[in-house]
């Protein structure tokens, strides 16, 4: 690669940035300007992706978790050959378009994860790191290697100072995550000003305590320097590394190393001189002739995917069972063997002996954890407490073995974002668990998990305030409805073991969004009957008491569910027949016909009453 060569890719992202940003009059030039050497350098040499399959197991992923630096992603997609056309590129911002203000999951494009809210798509390429290290561990084998690809993510500084970075990060270093690459644009700006009045840490010093290799003042306007760095990078073992790449926002305009050019489009007189300066006569969106042909410099973009392609093959006939298991995991599956595996577990149990639904659920995991269902997952530190370690589990040694259980330590924010990453791998299931009342600390994660629909399951213990002696911080009120108005989110809240059953059936076999268990401390009364009710629980709602003639209906979830059979037995004493119905899961129940909710609720002359230790909110609507 020559200068000149550089020097023409970098400045046909900066103003396919530009002029994507001018259109839309929205948007941040200052990054597309100060980071575009380093995309140039990153894309055209070591970036290994294929345009004939961008969904390839083994290719490298790139996330921008400075989303808001969209606009040149997208000029670097469309340069590269992905289908991101131009346009596209014109409909910049625009309702309905390919390309938002910031990067959405589209894996059809070339688009790993959904970012904006700053540090999400850092922690998200920490579990995309991961999730190599754990594939490589369970199917590589010697001579015969499917998974090695690296992982890259753009941060800036905002990305570093959220609190987020620090969780996400010391986790990464703990478990000597090789192959991800993290790249800092390191402009020293933010939205207000100079960040040295609210960010004077020493970032070199605070990675290296987590355990990172630094390179540190690489020139991020040298494509030389550049190159090295990444060189240097991949070579690294056993630690993630942190590239420091020392940029000028708003490069080269009026307003370089000003704020203004972080959210403000520079105007079309900056832009005219801007293209006057750099020799660039093409109009808006135009390229020169040759551009394709300058961009790819005689490389194959294909190549790699291609001689993975062979070796996949020598792999599945020397290793038939483990390709058949890789394979699996990524397919929706088998429910009949799903709900026979969960039959024969739940007839182990103790016949009607009171439980609480966190120890079902660890039984349930017991079961599907041995499975290829590509489960994996953890606990921020709670597994014995949320019930979601065992035996059989193989934990994931730091810097020795990964394995299927990750303590993830007291992160809960990391733990769900880097859960949304190992999502977006292979057909990976993640399950990660908190108390209830600690999933404000990461809801925005399980928000991005339900806009992306990856199917991650968030356990939360503890779910009421039947907790008890720890006290009002510890008794959840607001977090059921907070969760439920998350659209695209599965809550199931179940009563007994058995419906614990029954909704970890439903969650296996919901593969298009993320689900919430919720989940009680203290055990509960069981039903008599031995029958695990699927169908039943499947609908959301259904009858747990049937009478003739009723005058009220409760409703209940949970625990309470067991309050409402004696309330409604207390009530019949009295002549009164009340009907109840347990509902594990109201996002579901308001998918059914409108018949069968009418026939579980009755019509509007018979009284309601809802039964949930929870804010009442979600219960008017009934």
């Amino acid at each position: 690669m020559t200068i000149n060569q550089h020097a023409l890719c970098a400045r046909a992202l900066r103003f396919l940035a530009l002029d994507q940003i001018e259109k839309a009059q929205s948007g941040h030039p200052g990054v597309a300007l100060g980071l575009a050497d380093v995309i140039a350098v990153l894309w055209r040499q070591h970036y290994c992706f294929s345009t004939d399959n961008t969904q390839w197991l083994n290719r490298d992923r790139f996330v921008f978790s400075n989303g808001h630096a969209s606009a040149l992603y997208y000029a670097a997609m469309h340069l590269s050959g992905l289908p991101m056309t131009q346009s596209d590129l014109q409909g910049f911002r625009a309702l309905g378009s390919h390309t938002p203000g910031h990067p959405e999951r589209d894996l059809e494009k070339g688009i790993e994860v959904t970012t904006g809210p700053l540090g999400q798509g850092l922690a998200n390429a920490v579990g995309m790191a991961m999730a190599r290290h754990y594939l490589a561990q369970q199917y590589n084998q010697e001579e015969h290697t499917l998974f090695d690809y690296s992982t890259y993510a753009m941060v800036g500084d905002g990305c570093l100072m959220e609190g987020l970075s620090h969780e996400a990060c010391s986790l990464a270093g703990c478990l000597g995550l090789s192959g991800l690459i993290v790249c800092w644009d390191d402009n020293q700006v933010s939205i207000d000003g100079d960040v040295k009045n609210w960010m004077p840490e020493d970032v070199v010093g605070r990675f290296k305590a987590y355990g990172w290799h630094v390179i540190a003042k690489v020139d991020g306007h040298d494509p030389k320097a550049i190159n090295s760095a990444f060189e240097a990078a991949k070579a690294v073992e056993s630690q993630p590394v942190l590239i420091c790449f020392q940029t000028k926002i708003g490069y080269g305009s009026e307003w370089e190393g000003d704020c203004r050019s972080h959210g403000q489009p520079l105007g079309a007189e900056r832009i005219r001189v801007l293209r006057q300066q750099w020799d660039w006569p093409h109009k808006p969106f135009d390229l020169p002739d040759n551009m394709s042909t300058v961009w790819h410099d005689g490389v194959d973009q294909n190549a790699a995917y291609r001689r993975w392609l062979i070796t996949s093959k020598a792999y599945e006939q020397a290793f038939p069972d483990l390709w058949r298991a890789l394979m699996c995991q990524q397919q929706a599956p088998d429910m009949t063997t799903v709900e026979s595996a969960l039959q024969d577990s739940f007839h182990i149990l103790t016949t009607n002996k009171q439980l609480a639904t966190r120890k079902a659920s660890s039984q349930c995991l017991h079961t599907l954890t041995q499975m290829s269902l590509g489960m994996v997952g953890g606990s921020a530190d709670l597994s014995g407490s949320t019930g979601v370690s065992h035996a059989a589990v193989d934990v994931w040694l730091p810097k020795k073995r990964p394995g299927s259980f990750i303590h993830f330590g007291v992160r809960e924010f990391a733990m769900f974002a880097v859960a949304n990453g190992l999502a977006t791998c292979a057909g990976l299931r993640p399950y990660v668990s908190t108390f209830l009342v600690f999933s404000d600390y990461g809801i925005n994660a399980v928000r991005l998990a339900a806009m992306m629909r990856l199917p991650v399951v968030f356990i939360f213990s503890h779910d009421s305030i039947a907790v008890g002696e720890d006290g009002p911080t510890h008794q959840p009120v607001e977090h059921l409805c907070h969760l439920r108005s998350i659209p695209h989110l599965s809550v199931w809240r179940p009563a007994n073991t058995q419906e614990t059953f029954c909704a970890w059936r439903e969650i296996i076999a919901d593969r298009d969004g993320p689900s919430c268990l919720i989940l009680t401390r203290q055990s509960l009364p069981q039903p008599s009957t031995r029958v695990l009710p699927f169908s039943e629980v499947a609908r959301g709602a259904y009858m747990i008491r049937r009478v003739a003639n009723p005058v009220a209906v409760i409703m209940a979830t949970g625990s309470e569910c067991s309050l409402a059979l004696q309330v409604a037995d207390k009530l019949a004493e009295h002549g009164m027949a009340v009907q109840v119905v347990s509902v594990p899961c109201l996002e579901r129940f308001e998918m059914q016909p409108q018949a069968y909710r009418r026939q579980i609720l009755l019509g509007k002359e018979i009284l309601r009453v809802a039964i949930e230790a929870s804010s009442a909110k979600d219960w008017y609507a009934y």
